[in-house]
This record gives structure tokens, C-alpha cells and sequence, in this order.
């Protein structure tokens, strides 16, 4: 009778043992938890006008709703002031946000991100300029000035550990006609160059996503009549050129609006007339393995306003409410699933 006892305790001692030695050799595997990624210029308040569509006050609330039905992570916003940052957290608490602040055009551009799931590690900025890291520095070449730039933020997820950075930018603004168009698409492929040498020193091989208003995108075409409406820009050729930035758009399982254009102006809510997309979600491809792009989205929700007077579509009668966009930018998303 000891001599079966022995032998059964032997047998559970070593079940235990090979089952601790199991645990401790075996990778953790993470439930997939996704990562919503968004970019979005949300038009600074430059019109003082209280009848503009474009007046702060009168599209705050509907900013608000877009993002909260959005549901995003981290997003990246250009063209913000403190004001339009300090309501959108008021009415969005679950955000903190960093930014860096332009002089020449006084904006923000910034990153919210969720601060209860996301832990900042390290934040940064520069400029796309000969000098990148001297403040409201801008290219020479540039007469308007524009000091433009990119804040970065390095986050730990809190659900599962992993560590990626987000690197938000706002590029030379479009123009492309004439020698003012050729001279805007050389600053831009300056931009995409200081983007990617940036993000290859700073995330080296660690999960990066780019997100911004990058001003160009590729070829455009006619949704109405399908005919082309010219060729790739030459920013945005620089900005995959090398394979070193991947666009989420042409990687994602699914796409929901990808052939609308992300450049609408605010009255502009019914399927677009072009294909203007302008704002985009890149990752970086030192660490693409890591990373799985599920969904891609132009998000096309408009808001019902009542009428101000000025800007509205044609026929709109005052005391009438009619349909807008809160910027003349559309959110555009990428939903994401981290590899630890």
C-alpha cells in the first residue's frame, strides 16, 4: 500500500513539474486586442464669422460625436488650436493629448490617444525643414513660411505590453498648377525624405504608424466617370518609395469608402466627385511582420446644422437645417492587430 502511494505522488510530482516547465518555455499567446488608428484635420477656427459653417462654436458638438461614434485609439489631428483641444477633451475625457504648436499659422498639430489603455513613454518633434530639429524652422524654398511640423509619441499598451510609436505630420499644402505646383510637389518629397529618415531613427524596429495630412496622394480619378485625373503625386511616390512606408489602405483586409476622397470641403456629403485622398495611414515596414491592417475606413458621416446665413448649399432657406461635414477633411481609420 506505501509502495502504490509512493509511486502516485512520484507521478504527480512530475505531471506538476512538466506542466510549470511548459508554461515557462511556451510563448504567451495574447488575445487579439485591435488597435483603431486615425488621422483627421479639423480645420483651424480661422473663420471669425459667426454665420460660417466653418466657426468653431458651430461645429464643436458634431466633432465631438464623430469621434466618440468613431471610437478611436490614438488619433492624429492637424491644423488644432489649444481651444478646439481643450473642448474636444471636455466633451471627450477618455483623451489626453501632446502637440506641437506652428507659429506661422497658429495650430497644433497633436495626437489624442486613450489614457486610461495607453501609457506615454516618450514624446518628440521636428520640423520639415533643412533644420529639422531647430524650432519653427521652415524651407527656404517655401515662401509662404510655414514652419510645418510632426510630433511623435512612443505609447506602451497597457492590454498587452507591446510598444509602437505614432508619428503625425502635416505636409507643404497642395497647389498643382504651375511653377507654384512644381516648387509645392519638391517640398513635399522633401517631407516624405526627412519622414522616413526620422521614423527609421527614432522607431528603428519598433511598430510605427504615420498618420497625417500629407497634401498628395495617388492617382485620382473621376468617381462619376472613372477617368483618370492624373497621375500619382510625386510626394506620395516619395513617401512608399524603398518600401520603407506602407500604406494601410492597400494592405487592409477590408475597405469601407476607400474610393472617396478624404479632401471634401464642408458641404460636400454625398458620394465625392473625385478622388481626392490626401490623409493617410502609413506603418512602418522594419517592423510590418508585427502588424496586421484588418480594416480601412474613409469615414463619410456628416451633421444635420441649421442655417447660419453664408456657405450653405445652394437653396437653403435661413431657419432651414441642412447636412455638412465638421471639417473639410474626412476621418480616415485603420484598424490594426499588434503582433507581441
Amino acid at each position: 500500500m506505501c509502495r502504490t502511494w509512493f509511486i502516485y505522488t512520484l507521478f504527480v510530482i512530475s505531471v506538476m513539474l512538466s506542466f510549470s516547465c511548459s508554461r515557462d518555455h511556451d510563448p504567451v499567446t495574447l488575445p487579439d486586442v485591435p488597435l483603431k488608428i486615425g488621422t483627421y484635420n479639423i480645420e483651424r477656427p480661422s473663420e471669425t464669422n459667426k454665420k460660417h459653417v466653418g466657426y468653431w462654436p458651430n461645429r464643436k458638438e458634431s466633432v465631438a460625436a464623430l469621434l466618440s461614434k468613431a471610437g478611436f485609439d490614438i488619433i492624429g489631428t492637424q491644423e488644432n488650436s489649444r481651444e478646439m483641444l481643450a473642448d474636444m477633451v471636455v466633451a471627450l475625457p477618455q483623451y489626453k493629448w501632446i502637440g506641437s504648436f506652428r507659429k506661422a499659422n497658429p495650430s497644433v498639430n497633436a495626437i489624442l490617444y486613450r489614457h486610461e489603455r495607453f501609457a506615454l513613454l516618450d514624446k518628440g518633434h521636428f520640423y520639415y525643414s533643412p533644420t529639422p530639429g531647430v524650432d519653427f524652422s521652415y524651407d527656404p524654398d517655401d515662401t509662404d513660411k510655414k514652419d510645418l511640423n510632426c510630433i511623435w509619441g512612443k505609447f506602451e499598451d497597457r492590454e498587452t505590453g507591446v510598444v509602437f510609436f505614432v508619428f503625425n505630420s502635416h505636409f507643404h499644402a497642395f497647389n498643382y498648377s504651375g511653377e507654384k505646383g512644381a516648387v509645392r510637389d519638391t517640398l513635399r518629397c522633401r517631407d516624405a525624405r526627412i519622414l522616413k529618415k526620422k521614423v527609421a531613427s527614432i522607431a528603428g524596429d519598433v511598430p510605427a504608424f504615420c498618420t497625417g495630412d500629407f497634401n498628395c496622394g495617388e492617382a485620382w480619378y473621376d468617381n462619376a466617370t472613372g477617368k483618370l485625373k492624373h497621375e500619382s503625386r510625386p510626394g506620395y511616390i516619395e513617401l512608399i518609395k524603398g518600401n520603407e512606408l506602407l500604406d494601410t489602405r492597400r494592405l487592409a483586409r477590408k475597405k469601407i469608402n476607400d474610393r472617396e476622397a478624404s479632401y471634401t470641403g464642408f458641404l460636400e456629403t454625398g458620394p465625392s466627385a473625385h478622388d481626392m485622398k490626401i490623409d493617410h495611414i502609413f506603418i512602418g515596414a522594419r517592423a510590418a511582420e508585427r502588424v496586421e491592417v484588418v480594416r480601412y475606413e474613409v469615414i463619410t458621416d456628416s451633421f444635420e446644422m441649421s442655417h447660419h446665413g453664408e456657405t450653405t448649399p445652394e437653396g437653403i432657406e435661413p431657419g432651414d437645417s441642412f447636412r455638412a461635414n465638421c471639417s473639410d477633411h474626412r476621418p480616415v481609420s485603420a484598424t490594426i492587430l499588434l503582433k507581441p
